[in-house]
């Protein structure tokens, strides 16, 4: 008897023993599942936290709405017009050098600081307006003496623009008029071939071939994504009315077709400014 209760007790004691070892393996397993759920939660909190901090980061200097609205109202006021008829077509931030914004009334004071603000092009699709504005819009101020030079761009009819670009063209330049009258076109290729010809030379007696290398090209490329170059597609700048011997250049990239003339060159919006510029850099390479 003494035997079975032995036994009996030992056989019951291993079982509460077994028992209480699957219940702290249940117990650590538990508190690790919550850990690691507790470390994923985490983790995906701070991975989203970061997200929108990259958002954030990544965001362009955009023109704030209530600017835009108090600019666009100001001209509709002033030229007796609707606002829908106005559009913004450039914009730049800007650092005027006093209180007036750069632009002083006759007699006035201005306070000699420095005032953070934009530079904003508006169009009625035949006449340009530059404006002045500190950030807020609280100051707002035509600048008269810039509109009389600005050209307002037109749309190119679809009849005059050049074809496409060829399946291995990156860039294509076609320049024209002056004083010889002559045309010229110039082709950045994927491979970094540069080559420029003169159009109607039937001897190729003008045709050279230059070289870059293939990651100018690429950066050349990501340029004008950045400078945002398809926002002027198949837009002219003219000259101004009057203008003799100027020559006019048209550019096309895969996005589309800008057309401009070298006497406006310094008053077309800064984004295609700078994207002429990075072009002309590549282009001297094939004169």
């Amino acid at each position: 008897m003494k035997l079975m209760q032995k036994h009996y007790f030992n056989t019951n004691q291993a079982r509460i023993f077994t028992a209480l070892i699957l219940t702290g393996i249940l117990s650590i397993a538990s508190g690790l599942t919550l850990v690691n759920g507790a470390t994923a939660a985490s983790a995906n909190s701070s991975l989203e936290t970061s997200n929108e901090v990259l958002k954030d980061n990544i965001k362009p200097n955009s023109l704030p709405r209530p600017v835009a609205k108090a600019v666009l109202r100001d001209l509709a006021r002033r030229q007796g017009i609707l606002t829908k008829e106005l559009k913004i077509i450039d914009y730049n931030q800007q650092t005027w050098r006093n209180g007036c914004l750069e632009l002083p009334q006759a007699d006035e004071l201005c306070t000699q600081a420095l005032v953070p603000g934009w530079r904003i092009v508006v169009s009625n699709g035949k006449q340009n307006w530059v404006y002045h504005t500190n950030q807020t819009a609280s100051a707002v101020r035509l600048n008269e003496k810039a509109n009389e030079n600005t050209p307002a761009p037109v749309q190119i009819p679809v009849s005059e623009l050049p074809p496409p670009l060829g399946r291995d063209v990156v860039f294509r330049q076609i320049s024209s008029g002056g004083i010889t009258g002559r045309t010229y076109e110039t082709v950045l290729l994927k491979d970094g071939r540069l080559i420029r010809v003169r159009v109607g030379d039937a001897n190729d007696s003008e045709r050279t071939v230059h070289r870059v290398s293939v990651q100018q090209v690429q950066q050349f490329q990501r340029f004008l994504e950045r400078s945002k170059f398809s926002k002027f597609q198949n837009l002219s700048y003219p000259a101004p009315s009057g203008a003799a011997d100027y020559i006019t250049f048209t550019l096309t990239s895969l996005e589309g077709t800008v057309q401009y003339n070298d006497i406006s060159l310094n008053n077309l919006p800064k984004n295609l400014q700078a994207a002429v510029k990075a072009w002309n850099q590549i282009a001297a390479r094939a004169q």
